[in-house]
């Protein structure tokens, strides 16, 4: 029986986002400031209902448990903050700081929530964050009304000018909006299909195309479907702005798919279904050595060696595209390599390390997925040691840092269950390759992991201070051991999570060679 890490850790989180150790003592206090209130009005489409409304230092904050039963929803206290839940949504918000959390994202409030007299008062724009993340209203505050309007999000109708060309063997489909738009992009056997979340306005209803790769555009309702030539034409897609466009690129599954970062901020890659990029995260670089070995070993040569291998092995083996965050010798910061990945709309995200302990008879592997609390005590050392690194690379916000690593672990939840579920594969996959003894899946707050909004995982291939091991990781055999055993457990759970989504074939193959992204690369991840 495949074993089970215990993900449903939100109260030990919750304890520590509003707490954040001696630092800053966070509690709603009372508080007595230059203030007006009053009674204002909830509009929403099933009728009107009063709450009560604070002014002060010109911002509007509403009582919490009042907004939020007239919603039809709940509050409760949680550590020393408050967890809403609403139609099934759960968000929370503390003290002291202006970011909530819902699902996997982050709501900003302009100021922090405050008390009064012990009940809670939230900024307004936290129930519209809420809102507007989690369902289709939107929320907007009436100040000379003293209303606060609950309404459908605007669904303007968009303009879709389609146009197709053949540039050099990739037939590019572009999509030119009259305004942005959301969307998501299905594969079916032969064909992509663009559904666009807010209502369409198609130039046509069908038109066939002359074109290698595909043969008929056709609208219907909210959907632009691409039809193909064969079924082992593969896309990939991204958006371009001013004006808005969807890019699509269509090639035959065998043809390279160029690396390089995207040429301009604006270019992201769309989500398609399946297991399609993968990033490998070759742990420390430059001046960041890592542990080393008595011999002289540093880690930052072996796991390079390592992920180069890997980065190669998945794109022969698993028809994905493979990202490096580095492949040479230089400084990465972690927050860089986890944007790098949200750049690049990576599926699955994997950080190769070694191992070091002061004794020099510990060996085997371990693997970790991201949590704040550490699943025993060598767990949370390991992630102290990693996370030492950063000092080594700039980091944007020391001082936020605490508070980025709680949020993000809590953003994670809905991640936790497969990356438990890839960090198993990996963890027995490495045991029955090396034959040591089982040292475990655990959780621990490695800061590299922070950010990747996919399943993430660190995996320490072995330990570098155990002189055996050490001599072991020189050896091109046993990195290529190590490799074998890693991408079984790629390609174990990549066939698992397909299966259980319901992807009849598998994602689109990959190029011959991965594609390394430089250190110098732009990689920056914005929360909506």
């Amino acid at each position: 029986m495949r074993r089970r890490v215990a993900c449903d850790n939100r109260p030990a989180l919750m304890k520590r986002l509003f707490s954040l150790g001696a630092v800053v003592v966070l509690a709603l206090a009372s508080i007595v400031l230059a203030q007006t209130s009053g009674q204002a009005t909830l509009r929403t489409p099933a009728g009107d209902k009063p709450f009560t409304y604070v002014q002060q230092s010109g911002q509007t904050y509403v009582s919490a448990s009042e907004v939020t039963a007239a919603l039809g929803g709940t509050i409760a206290p949680d550590s020393n903050g408050y967890r809403i839940t609403i139609n099934n949504v759960v968000a929370a918000f503390g003290p002291d700081t202006r970011y909530g959390v819902v699902r996997d994202d982050l709501i900003e409030m302009p100021v922090p929530p405050i008390a009064i007299e012990g009940t809670p008062y939230v900024p307004w724009q936290f129930f519209q964050g809420l809102l507007v993340k989690t369902s289709s209203m939107d929320v907007a505050w009436d100040a000379n009304a003293h209303v606060l309007l609950v309404r459908p999000l605007a669904q303007n109708v968009i303009s879709v000018q389609p146009s197709v060309a053949n540039v050099e063997g990739i037939s590019k489909v572009v999509l030119t909006l009259s305004a942005a738009a959301e969307y998501t992009i299905l594969k079916e056997q032969l064909a992509y299909v663009v559904r666009f979340k807010s209502p369409i306005q198609p130039p046509f209803a069908e038109q066939t195309v002359e074109d290698p790769s595909i043969s008929k555009l056709s609208f219907a309702g909210n959907d632009l479907r691409i039809q193909l030539t064969a079924p082992d034409v593969v896309a990939d897609a991204y958006k371009l702005e001013n004006p808005p466009r969807i890019v699509l690129d269509f090639r035959k599954a065998a043809a390279p798919i160029p690396g390089q970062l995207p040429a301009m901020p604006g270019l992201k890659q769309q989500e398609l279904p399946g297991i399609r990029t993968i990033v490998i995260d070759p742990g420390h670089g430059g001046k960041d050595v890592g542990a080393s070995g008595a011999d002289g070993l540093l880690e930052k040569d072996v796991t390079l060696a390592i992920a180069r291998k890997l980065a190669a092995s998945l794109a022969a083996k698993t028809g994905a595209r493979i990202v490096l965050t580095r492949d040479e010798d230089a400084v990465v910061s972690l927050d860089q390599r986890t944007a790098l990945a949200n750049q690049y709309k990576a599926d699955l995200f994997l950080s190769v390390h070694l191992n070091s302990s002061v004794g020099k008879v510990a060996k085997g592997s371990e693997t970790y997925f991201l949590s704040v609390e550490a699943s025993d005590e060598l767990a949370k050392k390991a992630a102290e040691t990693e996370n030492a690194s950063a000092a080594a690379a700039p980091v944007a916000d020391p001082s936020a840092s605490d508070l980025k690593l709680i949020l993000w672990d809590l953003a994670q939840q809905t991640y936790l269950d497969e990356s438990s579920r890839f960090a198993q594969a990996i963890q027995e996959e490495m045991n029955a390759a090396t034959g040591v003894a089982n040292r475990g899946v655990k959780q621990a707050p490695f800061k590299v992991l922070v950010g990747a909004t996919m399943p993430a995982a660190l995996v320490e291939v072995g330990f570098i201070s155990n002189p055996d091991e050490e001599k072991k990781l020189t050896s091109d055999q046993y990195q290529t051991l190590l490799v074998d055993a890693l991408t079984r457990a790629v390609q174990r759970y990549k066939t698992d999570y397909e299966t259980r989504i319901g992807i009849v074939q598998p994602a689109p193959a990959a190029p011959a060679a991965p594609a390394p992204a430089t250190a110098t690369a732009p990689a920056t991840r914005t929360v909506p």
